[in-house]
Formats: C-alpha cells, sequence, structure tokens
C-alpha cells in the first residue's frame, strides 16, 4: 500500500468517509497531510511524503519546481518552509505550506522516485525570480550550475521562453557570471 493516498481513492477502494475520518484521528493510525490526501503510517512524515501529498493535492499533472526539484536532481541547496508547484491555469488550489503557480507554459518533466519535476533549468528560474536579494540568486545559480544539472546557456534559453516577471536580478546575475554565454536584453 502507497503512504499517500487521496480520500476520493480510499473510498474507491472500499473505505467509507467515516472509517478515514477515523483512521485519521490523533489515535490513528493514519494522518491528514492536507485537504483531501492522507498520509497511510502515524510517523511524521518525510519531506517526500510531502512532496508526494503536495502532487496529490495540486493535481495529476502538477510539477514540483524550484528547490525542491532541484535538491531532488542533486543542487545543494537549502529547502523553504513551502513547496513549489506549477498547476494547470485553471486549477485553482491554495495552502499555507504550498506555493501554487499557475502556468500556460508547462515544463520539461523529470520523473524520480514517483514524482514530476520541472527540469534544471526552469526549476532554477522559477524559484530565483522569486528573490529580491542578488546573493541569493547568484547563490542559486551557482547551485545549479556546480551540480552540473545544466549549462548557463540552458539558463539563457530558459529566461527567453519564461514570463519576463521577477528576471531582472536573474538576468543581471546570469550577465555577470556568464557573459560570454550570449547576450540578454536588459529586463
Amino acid at each position: 500500500m502507497a503512504p499517500i493516498a487521496s480520500t476520493a481513492d480510499l473510498r474507491l477502494s472500499g473505505l467509507s468517509a467515516r472509517e478515514i475520518l477515523r483512521h485519521c484521528t490523533p489515535a490513528g493510525p493514519w494522518q491528514q497531510l492536507l485537504p483531501g490526501v492522507v498520509l497511510q503510517k502515524p510517523s511524521p512524515p518525510t519531506r517526500l511524503d510531502r512532496l508526494r501529498a503536495v502532487q496529490f493535492f495540486a493535481g495529476p499533472d502538477s510539477v514540483i519546481t524550484g528547490a525542491d526539484a532541484l535538491s531532488r536532481q542533486g543542487a545543494r541547496l537549502a529547502l523553504p518552509r513551502h513547496i513549489h508547484v506549477l498547476t494547470g491555469k485553471d486549477v485553482r488550489r491554495a495552502h499555507p505550506s504550498i506555493l501554487c503557480e499557475r502556468t500556460i507554459r508547462p515544463p520539461a518533466i523529470v520523473e524520480h522516485q514517483g514524482l514530476r519535476l520541472a527540469g534544471p533549468a526552469r526549476a532554477a528560474l522559477d524559484m530565483a525570480r522569486r528573490e529580491t536579494n542578488p546573493r541569493a540568486v547568484v547563490g542559486i545559480l551557482d547551485a545549479v550550475l556546480d551540480a552540473r544539472l545544466c549549462s548557463p546557456n540552458d539558463l539563457h534559453e530558459e529566461l527567453q521562453r519564461c514570463s519576463r516577471r521577477g528576471t531582472a536580478l536573474v538576468r543581471q546575475a546570469l550577465r555577470h557570471l556568464h557573459p560570454a554565454e550570449g547576450s540578454l536584453p536588459a529586463g
């Protein structure tokens, strides 16, 4: 049995809503991680459990991006409290521990441990464009490049395709770190 399940799937498997609630009481063997998402073990959730729960919550086409996607692929980055997830433009989900970002441009997917992760260049830019500290932006880009997850050219190409919102510091950092990789228009 998978440790993460939606309450809808549990209902389809024959459990009643009352049985699910009983299993999720403080004395029960399960716990509700997010609305409609259950962890079927009593121990505290791991980060992987939380990531899987977020994907159940955000829907089957959702994609983990940012720090979690990058760290799962090998970059050394501190993980924030929230989990950044990309969803389709029509998905309207919200939760305080999740940064749900709707997109009309789904990223390339990297499958890892049953998770759908954004490719490194997209995940790095999704994370970096939310930063207001120039040193933090440089740190993100350095972590991705040091881990050899993508090249500076991959970052430049992704930057050309993404929304310009929040990219001024990223553009500046890339021009400073890798000026020979091609010129970017000021943003």
